[in-house]
């Protein structure tokens, strides 16, 4: 049976696809916020420094040589502009800082700063710089970046989870319908075998016996080895038959699953001595012919194993409904409990086989009075 690897083969294209829209949706609206207060707060920072420049420049045609020597002066100016609580640093035209009261400036790492000149007839008399603490909008960026992260994981889960999931129940359904196709092919390869035995050694065994009972006629045989040959022939004949309704059993397709597993216990029971019961609760779900194909085969399978192997002297067959729904099928044998050194593709793997098939499972082992128990349950 092929092995379906939707899901991996899924899983490894779409996972670095789903991270990428993961990441995307996690760095995207924290970076496009933190860019647009980034550059708001930078305009308005050279905005209040266009504002502190021209304060600047009226205390300077005032006072021309002595402006930066009164801090005083300078301070009530940038207060009468509005500036007061800005955190600002003024210096003149050599460089130097000019003293001035203003807010405190900003940690070095957060500071986004706002710089205008002041210039008369082309020489520079003044330069100011205003200081806007960058901390509050990172702040921001890092609550945003912690919600949209969430929110990337949350969408990569169900981009990746949801057609996972489907892929997952898709697989489930391929492997059950290759699994009664593969059901389907062995039983039709065992009908054909069947029909061959029939059509073939069957019918070239029937012909024998007639010729030799027709040279016997002409010929005048000892009757004694006619009849030994005879008795050969006929016993080569009954194997046949044995063998074809084996193969191919006629009573499930007349009689149904129920009546035809109590015909082949009795027929066991006759042939090798056992005492075979069987429990079929009403409560037994209705089947398709895959599954009641599969319980027959296990049945025989696992009642042929009680007479070649257990030693035992009675076998129970149950079968009843799970109660989670489903079957559940129990073949108990009071016997030795060893299990029977089968080669692989063969009896109880044969039994786990057609269980793994219909997606259900074969568990083989010894039965709580002693004995082994195989049980097998199907969906």
């Amino acid at each position: 049976m092929t092995t379906l690897e939707l899901k991996r083969w899924f899983r490894a294209r779409m996972v670095p696809v789903v991270a990428f829209t993961a990441v995307t949706v996690a760095l995207s609206a924290p970076l496009v916020h933190c860019a647009r207060a980034r550059a708001d707060a930078v305009r308005l920072a050279r905005e209040e420094a266009a504002r502190a420049g021209e304060a600047l420049r009226s205390e300077m045609q005032v006072r021309p040589g002595l402006w930066r020597y009164g801090a005083a002066k300078l301070t009530e100016r940038l207060a009468e502009s509005g500036l007061s609580r800005t955190a600002l640093v003024v210096l003149d035209g050599d460089g130097r800082r000019a003293k001035v009261d203003s807010a405190a400036l900003p940690p070095p790492r957060w500071a986004l700063w706002g710089r205008a000149e002041v210039r008369e007839g082309g020489a520079l008399l003044g330069t100011v710089y205003v200081a806007e603490d960058g901390w509050p909008l990172v702040a921001t960026a890092l609550e945003l970046l912690a919600g949209f992260s969430l929110l990337g994981l949350f969408l990569g889960a169900v981009l990746l989870g949801v057609p996972l999931r489907a892929l997952g129940e898709a697989e489930g359904r391929i492997r059950r319908l290759l699994g009664r196709l593969a059901l389907t092919l062995q039983e039709e390869d065992r009908r054909r075998i069947a029909r061959d035995l029939h059509d073939g050694v069957g019918q070239a065994l029937t012909a024998a016996r007639l010729e030799l009972q027709a040279l016997r006629a002409r010929a005048g045989l000892d009757a004694s080895e006619v009849a030994r040959i005879t008795a050969r022939l006929d016993e080569a004949l009954e194997e046949v038959r044995r063998s074809t309704a084996q193969l191919a059993p006629a009573a499930l397709a007349e009689l149904g699953l129920r009546r035809a597993l109590e015909r082949h216990c009795a027929t066991v029971a006759d042939a090798s001595g056992l005492v075979v019961t069987l429990s079929w609760d009403e409560s037994v779900p209705g089947l398709s012919a895959e599954a009641e194909t599969a319980c027959y085969r296990v049945v025989q399978e696992a009642l042929a194993n009680a007479v070649r192997h257990a030693n035992a002297r009675a076998v129970r067959v149950v079968l009843r409904a799970r109660p989670g729904g489903g079957l559940l099928l129990q073949v108990e044998d009071d016997g030795t409990g060893q299990l029977p050194d089968a080669p692989v593709g063969r009896g109880l793997e044969g039994i786990r086989e057609r269980a793994r098939l219909l997606g259900g499972e074969a568990c083989v082992g010894p039965a709580p009075a002693g004995g082994l128990r195989v049980e097998v349950t199907l969906p």
